[in-house]
C-alpha cells in the first residue's frame, strides 16, 4: 500500500496567474504542499491541470529533484493508471497552505477520511460538506472511489466529485477549528492579497526561537528584524546551512590557531546562522534532511564550546594543557546546556519560562569580552554555577500553576 497525493493546480488567480504558484514567505504553495506531503510519506504527487505553463513544469522539476514524482492529470482516466488497488489517495485543495499536523492527521491508517471545519465568514473560500460543515482542504480516499469517477459518463470536477463521493461513503471527518483560518495556520490563498495577509500574520506570531536566553532575548529578535527580507528569498534557506556551518568550522579554526576573541566572535555570527535556520523553518516547509542538517550544525557547535579550551592550548607555543577551571568547567557548561534542552524538550506543550534556561549563544556572549580582556578562566568558572542557577530557577517558575 503506497501513499499518493493529489493536488489541484489548475483554479486561476484573477491577474491570470496559477493559484497554486503564489508565493508565501519566498515559497509556492505547491512546493510547500509537496514537502508536507514528503513528511508524511507521500512519494508519487498526481498535480490536476488545466493547461501546464512553463512556470508550473519549472516547479514541478524542483519538486522532482528533491526526490517526490509528479504526474500532471487531467482526467479520472490518468489517476487510475497510477494507483494501485489498495492505495490511498490524499486531497489537497487549490491553494491550500496547512501546517504538518493537518497533514499528518490525515494521513494516518485507517478508513478514509475528511479535514472539516466550522461554516463561518473566515472558512467561505472552502466547499460546502453540509448545513453546518465546510471542507478544510484535505481528505483521504480509497482506490474504489477513484474508480468510481472514471466509470462516471461526462465530464467532472475530478477534486470535488472525489470529495463528494468520500462524503456519501461515510468517511471519517476530522474537525479543525475555524479559529486556525483567523491565525492564518491554515487557509485557501484565492488571490496575492491573501497571501501577503497570511505572509504578514506569520512574521507576528511567529515564536522567538524556543530555549535559551541568548536566543529568545538577543539571537531573535535581530533576525526577526530582518524577517520579510529573509522569508522572501528562496535563496537565503538554500545557502544558509552551508554558511552556517563554514562559520562554525571556522571558529574551530581560529581558535586552533591561536585567535581565541575572533573565534568566539565568529560564533555569535554563527548563532545567528542558527537562529536564522531555525526563523526560517516557520515559514518555509523543512524536510527531515534539512532538519538533521540543522540540528548535526547545532550538536557541532555545543561540541566545539566544550572543547575551545584545549583548541586554545594546542595552539600556544608549549601546547601545555589549559587551565583547570577551562578544560574541565567547559566539557561541564556544555554538558549543562544538553540537559536543559532535554528538560525543555521533555516539557512539552506545557512549556513556560523557557526563555531563561542557558544555552550556547549566551555562553559565547559572555565569553568575547572575558577572552578580549583576559579573564577567561575565571568567566568559565562562572558559567556552569550561571548555568545551574538558570536551570533551578526555571523549573521553580515552570512548577507555578497559571493565574486563573
Amino acid at each position: 500500500m503506497a501513499l499518493i497525493a493529489l493536488v489541484g493546480a489548475s483554479e486561476m488567480l484573477p491577474d491570470g496567474g496559477l493559484r497554486a504558484l503564489v508565493t508565501v514567505a519566498g515559497e509556492t504553495l505547491i512546493e510547500r504542499q509537496a514537502a508536507r506531503l514528503a513528511d508524511v510519506g507521500v512519494t508519487h504527487i498526481a498535480v490536476v491541470v488545466a493547461a501546464v505553463p512553463a512556470d508550473l513544469i519549472a516547479t514541478c522539476d524542483r519538486i522532482q529533484r528533491r526526490g517526490i514524482k509528479v504526474t500532471p492529470v487531467r482526467a479520472a482516466a490518468d489517476l487510475v493508471a497510477i494507483v494501485e488497488s489498495d492505495d490511498r489517495i490524499i486531497l489537497v485543495a487549490d491553494g491550500l497552505r496547512a501546517s504538518g499536523t493537518h497533514y499528518a492527521a490525515i494521513a494516518k491508517p485507517g478508513s478514509p477520511a475528511i479535514l472539516v471545519t466550522g461554516d463561518t465568514v473566515l472558512t467561505q473560500a472552502f466547499e460546502r460538506i453540509d448545513a453546518t460543515r465546510r471542507w478544510g482542504g484535505l481528505a483521504a480516499i480509497s482506490q474504489p472511489m477513484v474508480a468510481e469517477l472514471a466509470a462516471m459518463p461526462g465530464e467532472w470536477d475530478m477534486m470535488l466529485t472525489l470529495l463528494r463521493l468520500a462524503v456519501q461513503a461515510g468517511s471519517r471527518r476530522l474537525y479543525c477549528e475555524p479559529a486556525l483560518f483567523e491565525q492564518g495556520e491554515i487557509a485557501v490563498v484565492v488571490d496575492r492579497p491573501t497571501a501577503a495577509l497570511i505572509e504578514q500574520s506569520s512574521l507576528q506570531q511567529v515564536e522567538y526561537g524556543g530555549m535559551g536566553l541568548g536566543r529568545s532575548a538577543i539571537m531573535m529578535p535581530i533576525v526577526r528584524l530582518a524577517g520579510p527580507l529573509l522569508v522572501r528569498s528562496a535563496k537565503v534557506a538554500r545557502y544558509m546551512p552551508y554558511i552556517t556551518a563554514l562559520l562554525w568550522v571556522s571558529v574551530g579554526l581560529l581558535a586552533a590557531n591561536g585567535l581565541a576573541a575572533a573565534g568566539a566572535l565568529v560564533a555569535l555570527f554563527g548563532g545567528l546562522g542558527l537562529a536564522t535556520m531555525r526563523f526560517l523553518a516557520a515559514f518555509r516547509a523543512q524536510s527531515v534532511t534539512q532538519d538533521r542538517v540543522r540540528n548535526a550544525i547545532r550538536t557541532f557547535a555545543l561540541v566545539l564550546l566544550g572543547l575551545f579550551p584545549w583548541l586554545l592550548a594546542l595552539a600556544g607555543p608549549e601546547h601545555r594543557m589549559p587551565p583547570f577551571s577551562q578544560a574541565a568547567l567547559a566539557p561541564c557548561l556544555a554538558a549543562i546546556i544538553m540537559l536543559a534542552r532535554t528538560l525543555y524538550e521533555d516539557s512539552g506543550e506545557k512549556r513556560r519560562f523557557h526563555w531563561l534556561l542557558p544555552d550556547a549563544d549566551q555562553a559565547w556572549i559572555m565569553l568575547l569580552p572575558a577572552l578580549i580582556f583576559g579573564f577567561a578562566p575565571l568567566m568559565f568558572a562562572i558559567l556552569p554555577l550561571l548555568a545551574l542557577f538558570q536551570i533551578m530557577l526555571w523549573m521553580r517558575l515552570a512548577r507555578r500553576p497559571e493565574a486563573r
